[in-house]
């Protein structure tokens, strides 16, 4: 039945993506992000899904007749250099077969980044893209907060096979980087019951990402926590909500989970992190003795750390979004990858500005701040993970990059405005997209 249902899904998506390229353009979002064929048994499993749809989407844009413009400004230039770096990088990588391969799949993220930048220019699209993204993970959220709930925290919530958010970490800061997004969506929603049901998502997300027992994860939703509490409109009830969420969760949680999250002032005695300790100061000296380049992708390798590691024996990822870049693509890459970042946290506050400034933008406002919130939530979740090239990540910079694109406009011809939220029309056809996608799979086992 979910092979079925997955099947219909891309047979909608393929007949509807040449007259309206988005619907393409966020179903290669929902099966990129989510992979809900990963949580099919039969032919839908290995289906190239979204391979299928890339062609079809690029045919449409090729030969559509609406809208296509190029758009992003200066993050999405530091992002063609930074991709032009790392092709260079792997030129000379210590493992250049495992980095070619790597660098085909940054290319593919980075170029579908830059084709919904080309073709998603309304306000509705940027809602669109943003419910795409809070669905493909809320739907683990869900189901992985359920399962806690049902289980009492005894077992870790993972994530769909194959892919950055199978693991149990991966998950979890997925889920802390989406809880502001959702939080946006609350403020700009009219129904009670959509309302309602983000309220629900939010709580269930929280609870999943206890249940997925990451300390990373933890130190994430603290500081995206505080931010969020700092931006919201709503800080009395978000703070009484908060304290008392973390008093029936510290309730609940069993003593395991207790014992794993106070290793975080202990890391010293605990192998995990000692050995993460070690990766990263690997990746340093790779950087430094490959300088200016390093080691390119995949540079992991008995080779390498007989080398450069202070554990010579045992050959380790750097776990880290930071020493992941360095250790990559050198202390220039990583200077390109950060001022990637800070370029589009200015865009965030450009749109916060904006908001200020004319009410008409608002939302604008909120989605720039909440968008911030989930970068707090990547940059501190992401310092124990290899997600530097985690697709979400840059999908949800051109959310911002159409978001600043579409005030732009707007700004400069008042006619153009669309003061109503945007709730209904391309959003709900969005939510069906991905609504199905979840239904299909929704009778997965939890905590997988």
């Amino acid at each position: 039945m979910r092979d079925l249902l997955l099947f219909g899904l891309l047979a909608f998506v393929l007949i509807r993506t040449p007259k309206a390229p988005y619907i393409g353009a966020l179903a290669w979002v929902l099966f990129g992000v989510m992979n809900p064929h990963r949580l099919a048994w039969g032919a839908a499993f290995s289906f190239p899904f979204a391979q299928t749809i890339a062609i079809v989407l690029l045919a449409s844009v090729l030969f559509y007749r609406g809208h296509r413009e190029v758009k992003g400004g200066s993050p999405a230039a530091v992002l063609a250099v930074l991709l032009v770096w790392c092709g260079i990088t792997t030129i000379f990588a210590v493992n250049q077969a495992e980095a070619t391969d790597y660098l085909f799949r940054v290319l593919k993220t980075f170029f579908m980044t830059w084709v919904i930048l080309f073709i998603l220019h309304t306000r509705r699209h940027v809602d669109l893209l943003v419910w795409t993204l809070v669905l493909s993970i809320g739907f683990y959220s869900v189901k992985g907060g359920l399962f806690t709930l049902a289980t009492g925290g005894g077992y870790r919530v993972n994530g769909p096979a194959g892919g950055v958010i199978e693991g149990n970490n991966g998950l979890a800061v997925a889920m802390v980087a989406t809880i502001p997004l959702m939080y946006y969506l609350f403020t700009q929603a009219m129904q009670r019951w959509v309302r309602l049901a983000l309220i629900g998502m939010m709580l269930l997300s929280a609870v999943a990402t206890l249940g997925s027992q990451s300390r990373g994860a933890l130190l994430a939703i603290l500081a995206a926590g505080t931010l969020l509490w700092l931006r919201g409109k709503h800080k009395f009830a978000i703070a009484m909500a908060s304290l008392l969420f973390a008093a029936v969760a510290l309730h609940f949680m069993p003593d395991t989970w207790t014992a794993r999250m106070q290793t975080i002032e202990t890391y010293e005695a605990d192998d995990s992190a000692r050995f993460r300790i070690a990766a990263w100061e690997t990746a340093y000296n790779l950087a430094v003795a490959t300088f200016p380049l390093g080691g390119g992708f995949e540079w992991q390798s008995a080779k390498v750390s007989a080398v450069h590691s202070p554990l010579p024996t045992l050959v380790m990822v750097p776990h880290s979004i930071y020493f992941e870049v360095l250790g990559t693509q050198g202390f220039i890459g990583l200077f390109m990858y950060l001022t990637f970042w800070f370029l589009v946290w200015r865009q965030c506050t450009w749109l916060r500005k904006a908001g200020r400034d004319d009410l008409r933008f608002a939302w604008a406002r909120s989605l720039g701040s909440m968008v911030q919130v989930s970068m707090i939530g990547y940059a501190v979740g992401g310092a124990f993970l290899n997600i530097a090239f985690w697709e979400f990540c840059y999908y949800l910079f051109a959310a911002v990059a159409v978001a600043r694109y579409v005030v732009m406009r707007e700004a400069a011809d008042p006619r153009n405005a669309q003061v109503a939220p945007s709730s209904t029309g391309e959003i709900n056809a969005a939510r069906s997209v991905a609504s199905s996608a979840s239904a299909s799979v929704s009778g997965a086992r939890p905590g997988q």
